[in-house]
């Protein structure tokens, strides 16, 4: 039970480092001239915000509902797909970049090279967002609800009172004090650990 909770914990952690990729220095300058993959982009983080909305939710009930399991494998398998095409436009902005800084002789064939790119990056891109608005609109049939980032729907259990506090070391506590307090130099203070 402890790994599929843990992998629904790993989709979350990794859509954040998506969402850190999409908000990098490197692609929001790439971006900055091309305003359909600009707006592509965008709307990726969109709908993967959306889905990171329900995740916690799909995680609890996917040990009750195989739909629910199904949808989280669908879901982190367009994940990966989208974080690999910020990957690639990640690299492609440095790679520009350092194009750019290195010479100027190679100018005509970076246009090109960048053309054909922004055309390919453009229509993996609208395919993932089809496949994520599709994975998305299910939530809805599986009754999956959104939840305020990080807290559980329910009540974690456990045998053990909760009690704060450590209780009937009073008087070693008080002797600790005086001890410490003390101005007496041949005081020899000792510390045992487990």
């Amino acid at each position: 039970m402890a790994g599929p909770l843990l992998g629904g914990a790993f989709l979350s952690a990794f859509l954040q480092v998506a969402f850190d990729k999409v908000a990098s220095c490197e692609v929001l300058d790439y971006l900055k001239g091309r305003k359909l993959v600009d707006g592509l982009v965008h709307k990726l983080k969109r709908q993967l915000i959306s889905a990171d909305a329900v995740i916690i939710d799909a995680e609890e009930k996917q040990f009750t509902n195989p739909a629910v399991k199904m949808w989280l494998e669908e879901l982190k398998d367009a994940v990966y797909v989208a974080d690999d095409l910020l990957d690639d436009i990640a690299y492609e902005a440095l790679r520009c970049k350092f194009e750019s800084e290195s010479t100027n002789k190679v100018m005509s064939f970076i246009s090109t090279f960048v053309n054909s790119f922004d055309k390919r990056i453009q229509s993996e891109l609208e395919k993932i967002l089809d496949r994520l608005e599709y994975i998305t609109k299910q939530k809805d049939a599986l009754g999956l609800k959104e939840v305020a980032s990080g807290i559980p729907s329910r009540q974690l259990t456990t045998s053990c009172p909760e009690v704060d506090g450590v209780y009937g070391r009073d008087v070693d506590k008080e002797e600790i004090f005086k001890l410490l307090q003390s101005n007496e130099s041949s005081a020899m203070i000792y510390v045992l650990s487990p």
